[in-house]
């Protein structure tokens, strides 16, 4: 098989693998934008909004998020508007989750935000998250954001964006020549790329969305054909992206953000938004079942709830500025799809299938 594995699963991520157990069902879901967006003070919001419950429920020390995108911009901005004292552990999605299974027998941290409903389904599942408490400004969230807070009130819906597009490298393709669909992606005869689905945060939502879309029989014959074409997997979105830049392949699987980071650098790079749907890698935040700052949590997700802080990370100069807020009244950026259509699978049926899927995918390595 001339199948290339940029890098092994480490120990750790393939121990959080097999340890990772969940439950299935659901359908198809498609998001999009919304309107309205100004700009208003988030400290006079936050004060007159953000109830959280007595602070002394709290033991006034520092708490600790864990997450990837936004969590070191979000962090001071949420410590200045409250007065809570927050810290930020930026982690690859694969290895935050690690390092939650690690300290399960002494919890560090009191707020995850990351990539991957499913993922955090799994630790809700197995007892990890604070569920059965709703947050007081949950009505801020857009009708598509509602549809996906769970029964059990266990994570909160945060944003979504797609966990991958379709970018191709310019000075080897044409926009004629490029696949415009994901089985034209599969069907490609030359070079592709994606990401680890055990390592990069968005990675596992891309192949959770196609194995659910396409039936898990199917996407595994599909991703086999492409294996033996010589599917290249890279550690995260960053080395995928600087593949595609070199020439290294011609298309890939490519979150969103690195897509339009690299378009908007000069680089040769053209993003297509597949027909069918972009996989979506839905952010959500949690709160630990054991912190011992459950004030100062919850006042997190009242935080990152409200219309000003979406409008903040949706106004930043950077690529992370790339994906569709779940609460009214905020727009996306207006240089990105409007009205995308996202591929996402129950948290549920990921949660079940996250053991099998990345296993699978680790076990092509040796074969």
């Amino acid at each position: 098989m001339n199948y290339v594995w940029k890098k092994r699963l480490s120990g750790i991520s393939l121990a959080l693998v097999l340890m990772i157990a969940g439950c299935g069902g659901g359908t198809d879901a498609n998001g999009s934008t919304a309107s309205g967006g100004t700009e208003t003070n988030v400290s006079s919001v936050v004060k007159d909004n953000v109830n959280p419950s007595s602070s002394n429920e709290d033991t006034g020390k520092t708490i600790f998020l864990y997450g990837n995108d936004f969590v070191d911009i979000v962090a001071p901005e949420f410590e200045k508007q409250t007065g809570y004292k927050m810290e930020a552990v930026h982690y690859g999605g694969g290895e935050a989750l690690a390092k939650i299974e690690a300290e399960q027998g002494n919890p560090q941290w009191d707020v995850v935000m990351m990539d991957g409903h499913g993922s955090i389904r799994n630790l809700a599942d197995r007892g990890f998250l604070m569920t059965d408490w709703t947050p007081e400004n949950i009505n801020n969230l857009s009708d598509y954001g509602a549809s996906l807070v769970p029964e059990d009130h266990a994570y909160t819906p945060i944003t979504i964006h797609a966990s991958a597009v379709i970018a191709y490298n310019t000075n080897r393709l044409t926009k004629e020549q490029a696949p415009n669909t994901w089985e034209g992606f599969f069907n490609y005869e030359g070079t592709a790329g994606q990401a680890d689905p055990a390592v990069a945060a968005p990675a596992y939502p891309l192949v959770s969305s196609l194995f659910y879309h396409w039936g898990i029989p199917d996407a595994e014959q599909k991703y086999e054909q492409m294996m033996k074409k010589g599917l290249r997997v890279y550690p995260k979105n960053g080395p995928l992206g600087s593949a595609l830049v070199s020439g290294e392949i011609d298309i890939a699987a490519l979150q969103e953000s690195n897509a339009y980071d690299l378009k908007h650098s000069g680089e040769p790079v053209e993003l297509i938004w597949p027909e069918e749907g972009a996989p979506g890698s839905l952010r959500v935040a949690a709160i630990s079942k054991h912190t011992k700052n459950p004030a100062a949590s919850k006042a997190f997700i009242e935080f990152m709830l409200q219309p000003e802080t979406q409008h903040m990370l949706a106004s930043l100069d950077s690529s992370d500025s790339y994906f569709t807020p779940l609460v009214q009244g905020v727009d996306s950026r207006q240089d990105r799809e409007s009205n995308p259509t996202f591929l996402l699978p129950p948290a549920e049926w990921s949660a079940e299938h996250e053991v099998d899927i990345k296993t699978w995918f680790a076990d092509q390595n040796v074969n």
